[in-house]
């Protein structure tokens, strides 16, 4: 019985091809499942990640574990320290500050843009997300809160229509980073500042809402330095 080579390699290749392709896709999903954890706040700066731990809890292998680990690193969302392993990244007082000054340039620009080329259906959403969670007290429930500030900034700098500046703000997860000294936040006035920031993008009142976008980073700003 004769075998046909050229065949038998094509088939390989096949089986190589989609084997990648699944691979590659599992390690999507355990990434976006780790990095979701991180931005909720379900896992907090300075904690180990073990990754058998992780590997049990997400029902894969340690691989893919490790690969998402390591793009997540480039991310600053995680850090390996050698000889111990990974951990949640935790910022230093120099960074948050530089994080924040970064903020406040391209934050105000991208209020400004929302005001501007935002659709009516996108500004009406965003006020309606912010007034529905005025009135919350989210001192008891920080993750909730790190949810909404994320998913509120993220909204804005998508109706800038800047994709680039959308792409900055939510690849490097400026957000969610500045938040990680949750404990100092006011939670009361940022929301407060969020539903003035959101009634100017409704209004279309471009230099209004770069206005209160700069005053609100500037809040944070002044937190951090401890003013």
């Amino acid at each position: 019985m004769s075998i046909d080579h050229s065949s038998f390699i094509h088939h390989t290749e096949s089986i190589m091809k989609s084997y990648k392709v699944e691979t590659a896709d599992l390690v999507d999903k355990v990434y976006s499942s780790i990095k979701d954890m991180i931005l909720k706040g379900e896992l907090v700066p300075g904690q180990k990640l073990v990754q058998e731990e992780m590997a049990a809890q997400l029902g894969v292998s340690r691989t893919p574990v490790l690969s998402a680990f390591s793009k997540l690193e480039k991310e600053w969302l995680v850090k390996s320290i050698p000889r111990r392993g990974f951990y949640i990244y935790e910022m230093s007082l120099e960074e948050k500050i530089n994080l924040f000054d970064i903020r406040l340039r391209l934050e105000s620009l991208g209020a400004f843009k929302a005001a501007e080329l935002g659709s009516a259906g996108e500004k009406k959403a965003l006020l309606s997300m912010v007034e529905k969670v005025s009135s919350k007290d989210f001192s008891a429930s920080p993750t909730d809160f790190n949810r909404h500030d994320y998913e509120f900034h993220r909204r804005i700098t998508e109706m800038s229509r800047n994709a680039m500046l959308s792409t900055m703000i939510s690849s490097y997860n400026i957000v969610s980073l500045s938040n990680q000294d949750e404990r100092a936040i006011d939670y009361s006035r940022s929301i407060s500042d969020h539903l003035a920031i959101s009634r100017a993008i409704s209004d279309n009142n471009a230099a209004k809402a770069e206005k209160l976008m700069s005053e609100h980073i500037r809040t944070g700003l002044d937190r951090i330095k401890g003013v």
